[in-house]
């Protein structure tokens, strides 16, 4: 049945994108894809207002993309025993394909959980313009090694035109590799690494429950002030520096991209900032986890000034033989950067936090009677462990 589904949601997808012709704008990685695709619409919005699209939610694999181009906004999980709610989907994707509105513009997230999935979409989707947001362990159980993560990622890169746009982040050692051939034109963004876009003087952080980030950007004819409404040393600056970059592409000023990146805010469970029970301060990032995204929500939370700091990491799912030195190393990390590790999952031991528990439930339980007001708490894991449970209850 997967299988079939996946044929005919890519024969009217197909459909569909032979009938509008959009310059699609596609992204992968194995952090940021969402927050990039989001910079990228609101960036786009300048030019083109209502006649550009994004894929909504978590519509990235080999069934969420066609679902996203044929304009639903989201699609059930698939499940063999009970694949009943595909149904209303199954049903509409052939009317959609002839009558969903033509967009000038495409643009779509694009994962890849095993071998083959990016070289799959991209055997019917053709993009204008690929960015690469980075490359790192994720879902290294199905692909062995970074290296064959590398060479699944970089199919978006091969399946660009002559005249296509590569838009590489190149602070991330496997993607900067990319950036010195190809028959594709290429711009470059980064923070460390000089690039076409760089990112210096980053200021962030937090103002009556708002976070707010500066940024100096950089290229090599002239200088703009960004501001984002948003908390982050490294995620949402790297999401508007490959917003800018694409944006370039398409001739929009610095100041019409800076209107707009002001106005971005941060997705559900993506770095949102929260008021919590006994006036706490939730840093809800709940969404999902890597060894690259704990990290950097690590490095954020230690610039922040707070009264204590508390971090709730639960495991981090799919890291195949790198998983035990990975929640070592994230670990420790922690440990120098927060007052307090409370961890969540079978896997989470390894960080050897002060307290450990097998459920968000029941860590959010204990966490109701150990906050104190004034406290930042991070809350940061992969999504199997569904730490939003410890977010709602401490908000």
């Amino acid at each position: 049945m997967s299988k079939l589904l996946q044929i005919y949601l890519r024969f009217w997808a197909k459909k569909y994108l032979k009938r509008t012709h959009p310059e699609i704008i596609a992204i992968t990685g194995s952090v940021g894809k969402t927050s990039t695709k989001d910079a990228i619409f609101e960036v786009l919005k300048v030019k083109f207002g209502n006649d550009i699209r994004k894929s909504t939610g978590n519509l990235n694999n080999e069934t969420g993309v066609p679902v996203a181009i044929l304009d639903f906004k989201q699609a059930p999980s698939y499940d063999a025993k009970t694949p009943f709610g595909w149904i209303p989907i199954i049903f509409l994707a052939p009317f959609k394909s002839f009558l969903a509105e033509k967009k000038k513009i495409l643009i779509l997230e694009m994962a890849a959980d095993k071998p083959g999935d990016i070289r799959y979409l991209t055997s019917f989707i053709k993009p204008k313009i690929a960015v690469l947001t980075g490359i790192g362990p994720a879902h290294l159980a199905a692909f062995g090694s970074i290296d064959n993560i590398t060479s699944e990622k970089t199919n978006l890169i091969r399946a660009l035109p002559s005249d296509g746009w590569a838009v590489l982040n190149i602070d991330d050692e496997n993607v900067r590799k990319l950036s010195y051939g190809g028959r594709w034109q290429v711009l470059t963004y980064s923070i460390e690494e000089k690039s076409d876009f760089q990112a210096k003087n980053i200021r962030t952080g937090l103002f009556k429950f708002e976070g707010v980030t500066t940024f100096l950007l950089k290229t090599e004819n002239e200088e703009f002030l960004i501001r984002l409404p948003s908390l982050g040393k490294k995620t949402n600056v790297y999401a508007a520096l490959g917003a800018i970059a694409v944006g370039n592409i398409f001739k929009i000023s610095f100041k019409g991209m800076s209107r707009m990146l002001e106005k971005l805010r941060a997705g559900n469970h993506r770095m949102e900032i929260l008021k919590g029970k006994k006036n706490i301060t939730i840093i809800d990032d709940a969404y999902n986890a890597n060894p690259i995204s704990m990290k950097a929500a690590l490095e954020l939370i230690e610039g922040l000034k707070a009264k204590r700091k508390i971090a709730v990491l639960g495991e981090m799912a799919e890291l195949g033989k790198m998983a035990l030195a990975a929640h070592l190393e994230i670990g420790q990390l922690a440990k120098d950067r927060v007052g307090k590790i409370i961890g969540v999952g079978k896997l989470a031991k390894k960080y050897q936090p002060q307290k450990w528990f097998a459920t968000a439930e029941e860590a959010g339980k204990f966490l109701l009677n150990e906050i104190q007001p004034g406290d930042i708490i991070l809350i940061k894991g992969s999504r199997k462990v569904g730490l939003e449970k410890v977010v709602e209850v401490l908000s």
